[in-house]
């Protein structure tokens, strides 16, 4: 493994140790064991709010735990920590404060590789999208609970998740052709696609999707200066690994148009995509306290998420006018508001669409993040609320939809180039 990739092991090692620590200094550790035991017992629909849920310290166990184990999942598969492994670590952690858990991914991941012996190929061509292929984890937690976490329970969630595993790594390389490059989470699209046959068939067998959503509000007191603070340190770290090129290259980074192909690691290095988290951080977590919403685990999460897709896809410039666009369809809708829980997660989560902004420009982008909003209040009824991506399936959808109209009307931006400076360190 190369000497880049290390490093980002390690910066993600200590990412987990952070949170963790950080769950326990904010929270009370005494209620860990007794929170994890809630957690099992829990289906987890959307919306599930761990921090609601469990407390601030189980919460963040919970996100460190399902960061680490997907970390460590990938090191000994020797993938590589590029862009693309620190969105999947961000993923992973993100939806980890409302829904993911270590309890569901388990036999998914299982599918997953039973796959992979069955095509006799390597685990890690598969291991990516197996841990995307998690977010269909409610749908098992659904499965432990059909008759009280029994035998039939667990066995019952086993096959799903098998069938989960092995589905998902196969459509999800399907869907990425239809999408073109313009929504970011096609794991969560294929994830949805699925979910539209997966649940009306468990429903069918009398397995019930029945969930009350939990939603904390309040934290913003203690969470905020975290998230700043988190924000600084990504900003002075990337500054301080490459203090001649950090900011020179984050610059390059806002020119790119954010396709799925984009690897801001490869393209600019880590000191621009540290810089690029950080100034992410500030924008998300300023957007919440000027509209007076509710920094919990779901907003947290979607934050977390565009820290990871700071390293692949997402930059300030791409990301505000799907933001703006939400907000606006969310004061423009009389069926909602810019405080809406689901509306609050859609600011962030709907970034997945920011290739769109990203290639076509910022009033494209806005009309996107508009459609969106109103789009993503409505979709998760088809699927019970079992797809914690359900951004990543509405933004498939939007994406699909105004695609072919942005390209005939619309000039594209191509921009690929890498920074000067890491032409210079490959030659």
């Amino acid at each position: 493994m190369d000497r880049e990739s290390l490093r980002n092991y390690r910066g993600a090692l200590v990412a987990c140790v952070i949170i963790a620590v950080a769950g326990i200094i904010m929270g009370d550790c005494r209620t860990i064991p007794q929170g994890m035991k809630t957690i099992f017992y829990n289906n987890a629909l959307l919306i599930t709010d761990y921090v609601a849920l469990v407390g601030t310290a189980v919460a963040f166990l919970n996100v460190s735990l399902v960061m680490f184990f997907s970390m460590v999942l990938m090191w000994v598969n020797k993938l590589p920590m590029n862009g693309k492994g620190i969105f999947t670590i961000g993923l992973m952690g993100g939806f980890a404060f409302f829904g993911k858990n270590i309890y569901t991914m388990w036999p998914i991941l299982l599918g997953t590789y039973l796959l992979s012996k069955f095509c006799k190929e390597k685990f890690s061509n598969h291991l990516i999208l197996g841990l995307l292929a998690t977010s269909l984890g409610p749908a098992i937690g659904v499965a432990y609970l059909f008759d009280g976490v029994g035998i039939i329970g667990v066995l019952a969630g086993l096959l799903v998740g098998i069938i989960i595993g092995v589905v998902i790594p196969l459509l999800a390389v399907h869907t990425a052709k239809l999408l073109n490059g313009y929504n970011l989470y096609n794991g969560g699209f294929a994830v949805g696609l699925l979910a539209l046959i997966l649940v009306p068939v468990m429903q069918g067998f009398k397995f019930t999707f029945e969930h009350e959503s939990v939603w904390s509000t309040g934290n913003n007191g203690q969470f905020a200066p975290f998230l700043y603070l988190i924000a600084a340190v990504c900003i002075i770290t990337g500054y301080l690994s490459d203090k001649e090129n950090a900011f020179r290259n984050y610059l390059n980074i806002l020119k790119r148009p954010g396709v799925t192909k984009d690897d801001f690691l490869s393209l600019d290095g880590i000191g621009a995509v540290m810089v690029n988290m950080g100034v992410n951080i500030i924008v998300c977590v300023s957007y919440i306290l000027i509209i007076g919403g509710d920094l919990n685990g779901p907003t947290m999460g979607g934050i977390l998420t565009i820290m990871g897709f700071s390293a692949n896809g997402k930059h300030v410039k791409n990301i505000v006018p799907i933001m703006i666009g939400v907000f606006i369809g969310s004061v423009i809708n009389p069926s909602a508001t810019p405080k809406s829980p689901g509306v609050q997660m859609a600011v962030f989560l709907g970034t997945t669409l920011a290739p769109i902004a990203g290639t076509y420009g910022f009033l494209p982008g806005v009309f996107a993040g508009i459609f969106h909003s109103f789009t993503v209040l409505k979709i998760g009824i088809a699927y019970a609320a079992a797809n914690l991506y359900n951004n990543g399936f509405c933004g498939g959808i939007v994406s699909v939809v105004l695609f072919p109209v942005y390209d005939k009307f619309f000039k594209k931006n191509t921009y690929s180039e890498p920074s000067p400076s890491r032409i210079r360190e490959k030659f």
